[in-house]
């Protein structure tokens, strides 16, 4: 197609779908969807995250929210990398579309979206939205700060003297309490200081990035590092591809300077923050460093993981057993277990790394347990569709922008129909797994099977050949059912010498959910008006997480870098329409 047809195709339609929109006619906009079509809905109609498919489903929603959301001044993201392309929405998939970028005024502040336009056969080819996003960008007279000049009272005052004085006033009545210092817990309070939302950011560890440097050594990001920046501050040029452990440990401590964070360090809240519903505020008491301190903020923020406490799975006799058993949490790295026999529990990413490591480090035999099935894609195929998400020639933003436009409802039916050509170009990795004794599933790519289960897949960067050529051993379809003396038994009847055990599966099995952690934080009372955090409603939105959580003033946010980055702004837009009256207690009730 040429530049020129797809630009007009573009534009065309968006002069119509403007017009639909200022109208107030709800028929008029559902016709600019496609029948089988999703529009995602980012707090610019309401304020709860939704998405709809359908014309009926899209039509009620509308009929209740397009007059009051008042949307106006519809044009086009004039931002690098929104102008509008033609090309394939899946990599597998013959399906080509027109996509861009648009901005917009609503009745909240300002907004953008992103549309993919696809030929209809049922209206004659016309062409129509396959997904629109809206989300607000901004509530009016409150935007997010993009730049400061630098100089402190017309140039009189010292910037550290200002620094110190905003310090001590978050640190003595911060409006948020974060708790969690890690990558989630920073992107939040770095978005919610350009929000103008105080913040302080309890950690428990001595220092930022021990929750990284406290894992096993070789752990290494399988994502590219575009996927994996924070907000505001891209890696250096020089970065490597795939970031190690300690890298980003780093990374993450040098951040909190340079984003001038407030951070209290061996900080943890002490049991049980108590909600005053009157004064809508916690008094919250935090043991910092030995010191109680008590606090007074309005909403405490959760960014302490998906995966809640280590949860070393009951197996019975474990007490009779000579050699060693740990929980993957534990594992400092395979030296100290050269000529071992060792059993690692589990069939994902965190398993699969151990595997390698251990084998790497002389371990006398290594035997992984795969209770049901995993997926498994090779990490160059990972990084082809991640790079391609995240091209180096696009911002950041823009390609959060892009992802917000894939809702998961959609995700899945692109995986409905593809599953066949992905698993052929793994057909050489997955033969040789299979003819080894791994069971391979299919049916949803590891992006899908992170967010509705944490688990279930790898990408793989060489446990594959290790155990096509046998250096890693399968035992599959069994779980353990008790120790002996120098050996586990397994509920086949089938036993196998090991000195060392490692528990090591990335779901609930072997973790706590976040949600029942922090009862030991919360009281089972506070808790208990808590839904589910993590996985995915009837709609494709993840659960509890950057959204209402059932009790007010009570928050998670939790996933990837790109989760934290793009929905913090979510976050922080419904903190600070609660704060500005915009939205009451019982609507954050859920």
């Amino acid at each position: 197609m040429r530049a020129a047809t797809h630009v007009h195709i573009a534009s065309s339609w968006l002069h119509r779908f403007a017009k639909c929109l200022a109208s107030g006619n709800v028929a008029a906009t559902v016709s600019c969807l496609h029948p089988h079509g999703y529009l995602r809905d980012l707090l610019v109609f309401t304020w709860t995250p939704r998405t709809l498919h359908g014309p009926r489903p899209t039509a009620a929603y509308l009929a209740d929210t397009l007059a009051a959301a008042a949307i106006v001044h519809v044009r086009p993201d004039a931002r690098p990398g929104l102008a509008p392309e033609y090309g394939g929405l899946s990599d597998f998939l013959p399906l080509r579309a027109v996509s861009a970028g648009f901005a917009f005024t609503c009745a909240g502040g300002a907004g953008s979206g992103y549309f993919s336009l696809v030929a209809c056969p049922e209206v004659g080819g016309e062409w129509r939205a396959l997904v629109v996003m809206m989300r607000l960008e901004d509530i009016r007279g409150h935007e997010e700060i993009r730049e400061v000049g630098g100089g402190c009272g017309e140039h009189t005052l010292a910037w550290s003297g200002v620094e110190a004085q905003r310090r001590a006033a978050i640190e003595s009545d911060p409006d948020v309490l974060i708790i969690g210092g890690g990558q989630t817990g920073l992107n939040v309070a770095a978005r919610f200081k350009q929000m103008r939302i105080s913040a302080l950011v309890v950690e428990g560890n001595r220092r930022v990035g021990d929750n990284w440097r406290k894992r096993y050594p070789t752990l290494t990001l399988h994502s590219p590092k575009k996927m994996n920046s924070m907000l505001y501050q891209a890696y250096p040029r020089t970065w490597p591809v795939f970031t190690p452990r300690d890298k980003i440990a780093d990374w993450l401590e040098q951040y909190v300077e340079t984003q001038d964070l407030v951070v209290w360090t061996n900080a943890r809240p002490l049991p049980h923050p108590i909600y005053d519903g009157a004064a809508k505020r916690w008094t919250v008491v935090v043991d910092r460093g030995g010191t109680p301190v008590t606090l007074h903020p309005a909403h405490i923020v959760v960014a302490a993981g998906v995966l809640g406490a280590p949860r070393v799975p009951l197996v019975r006799d474990r007490e009779v057993f000579r050699g060693v058993s740990l929980h993957s949490s534990e594992y400092q790295g395979g030296a100290v277990f050269a000529g071992h026999r060792v059993v690692v529990v589990g069939a994902g990413n965190t398993a699969a790394d151990l595997c390698q490591d251990l084998v790497f480090h002389g371990a006398r035999s290594v035997t992984m347990v795969q209770r049901s099935g995993t997926w498994v894609v090779s990490s160059s195929s990972a990084r082809r569709l991640m790079e391609r998400m995240y091209p180096d020639e696009l911002g950041v933003d823009v390609c959060d922008i892009m992802a917000m436009a894939r809702p998961l409802a959609l995700m899945r039916k692109f995986d409905k129909v593809t599953e066949r050509q992905m698993m052929e170009q793994e057909r050489e990795t997955h033969r040789g797994l299979r003819e080894a004794g791994f069971n391979i599933v299919s049916g949803k790519n590891f992006l899908l099977r992170y967010y509705e289960t944490h688990g279930g897949f790898w990408l793989d960067v060489g446990c594959a050949e290790l155990i096509r050529t046998g250096k890693v051993k399968v035992k599959q379809g069994v779980e353990l059912s008790c120790f002996l003396e120098d050996s586990v038994m397994f509920t086949d009847g089938s036993y196998i010498e090991a000195d060392t055990v490692i528990f090591a599966i990335d779901d609930s099995t072997s973790y706590e959910g976040i949600r029942d952690t922090m009862r030991c934080v919360f009281s089972d009372a506070t808790m208990d008006q808590v839904g589910p955090v993590w996985g995915v409603d009837e709609e494709g939105e993840l659960r509890g997480v950057y959204r209402p959580t059932g009790h007010p003033g009570l928050w998670f946010a939790a996933g990837e870098f790109y989760q934290s980055r793009a929905f913090s702004k979510q976050l922080a837009l419904q903190i600070k329409a609660i704060e500005l009256g915009m939205l009451d207690s019982t609507w954050a009730s859920g």
